[in-house]
């Protein structure tokens, strides 16, 4: 029995050696397994850096760990570059979209503050490219309802806007200053304002110097200048003013063309440099009347005008009007000219036409050489002939061409024009009516 618990006893150590032996084995595997992950993580080949400053571009597909938290600062220093990345990357946007032709064409029309006779259309003619025409010359109703004999256009054809010379909206550069819709921060109301201005500053720098002139003139002389003003101030007004229009008759004669030509070779055959002062061919006519109109009102008027003269155009005028042009003759050497044959009734005719204009308040602007109708061939500026007098047309160079007579023209038509740069098609100045004689 003895025996027996002894190899009990033996038994029980046996065990709790074996369970001691297998504790320590664990923790030995444990402490082992510890080591081994532990030394898979630390080593710093095998942690992302790039992770931990937060710049890591290749996200799960790094095959470095990403272990740890990436810095906070770097984190966002990191946001700030991908935000100005993706600024950068966005595109940018678009132009401001621009009012269109239509859109100031309206607004000029129905603005009560916008002066229409003061604005200039600018467009593209198919065959003599871009020109200049009054904005209160044109029809802007729709194409398909006017006649022929309407000045209209389609409106992609214009190219500008100017409110006297100052261009206010163009098509190619972008400009809107009617509207302010490309951001140039400025609209017509700002352009007409700083007009005004511009010009109220050139009139008191004229009133300045005209008072500085005057400074030594005696009080006598200054009641004798009043009372000449008050006598003659219609016309001292009307010689500072340029014509806007004019009523002309033009020549269409072959034989007038063809001797106008003539004279105008001969001239430019002794100074090549004359010839930027002759008169195309296709622009030959006689002045009638000069106007100055200032608004669309003032058109009207005009043509009201010349309706209400047709009553009396038989009765003033001769059964045939056909001008005779005979001789060259020339004004201060500068202007060289044609005259026509004096014919009865012509000079009452004329008379008549610009009293009825003046009797409607219109202005009418007299030339310096009122009472001589004349058909230009050269004219030559003023500032020309004074720096170089070589150029004049002098009688002994247009005297020596061979022609006793230059030909006749049947007058049959009055032409209504503006006198501006712009020309029809067929190289005329730009005709707003044609009132036919009989």
């Amino acid at each position: 029995m003895e025996s027996t618990d002894n190899d009990g006893d033996t038994m029980k150590e046996s065990i709790k050696v074996d369970d001691e032996v297998n504790m320590e084995g664990a923790a030995s595997q444990n402490e082992e397994e510890t080591t081994i992950e532990e030394a898979e993580v630390t080593p710093d080949d095998t942690i992302c850096q790039f992770f931990l400053s937060g710049r890591c571009r290749f996200g799960d597909k790094c095959r470095n760990r990403h272990v740890g938290v990436p810095s906070a600062s770097n984190d966002s220093h990191g946001a700030k570059d991908k935000g100005k990345s993706n600024q950068a990357s966005k595109p940018k946007g678009k132009k401001p979209p621009m009012k269109t032709a239509s859109d100031v064409i309206s607004r000029i029309q129905w603005d009560t503050h916008l002066p229409k006779e003061h604005f200039i259309v600018g467009y593209l003619d198919r065959f003599l490219g871009t020109i200049e025409k009054p904005f209160s010359a044109f029809c802007w109703e729709d194409l398909a309802s006017l006649g022929v004999d309407v000045l209209a256009i389609p409106k992609h054809r214009i190219q500008y806007f100017k409110y006297h010379k100052l261009v206010v909206w163009d098509k190619v550069s972008r400009v809107d200053n009617i509207f302010g819709s490309t951001g140039s921060g400025m609209t017509i109301l700002d352009i007409i304002d700083r007009y005004e201005s511009m010009m109220q500053t050139e009139r008191n720098s004229a009133e300045d110097q005209s008072a500085e002139a005057q400074g030594d003139v005696t009080t006598h002389e200054v009641e004798e200048l009043e009372e000449k003003h008050c006598a003659t101030v219609d016309q001292a007004d009307t010689k500072k003013l340029r014509p806007t229009h004019f009523i002309a008759m033009r020549i269409s004669s072959e034989d007038v063309k063809s001797s106008v030509k003539e004279v105008q070779n001969v001239l430019q055959k002794h100074s090549a440099d004359v010839a930027e002062f002759c008169i195309p061919l296709p622009e030959l006519h006689l002045t009638l009347c000069l106007l100055h109109l200032e608004s669309s009102e003032d058109i009207e008027v005009a043509y009201t005008v010349l309706e209400e003269l047709k009553s009396d155009m038989q009765r003033l005028l001769p059964p045939s009007l056909i001008l005779s042009f005979e001789g060259l003759k020339d004004f201060h050497s500068r202007v060289l000219y044609l005259e026509p044959v004096p014919i009865p009734g012509f000079g009452s005719f004329v008379s008549r036409l610009n009293q009825s204009f003046r009797s409607k308040g219109l202005k009418i602007i007299d030339p310096p050489q009122a009472n001589t109708f004349h058909l230009t061939i050269a004219k030559m500026p003023r500032n020309v002939a004074i720096r170089n007098p070589s150029l004049l047309f002098r009688p002994e160079v247009y005297r020596t061409v061979n022609l006793a007579h230059f030909g006749a023209q049947n007058i049959d038509c009055l032409s209504f024009c503006y006198a501006g740069s712009s020309r029809r098609t067929d190289g005329f100045y730009t005709t707003l009516l044609e009132l036919p004689l009989y």
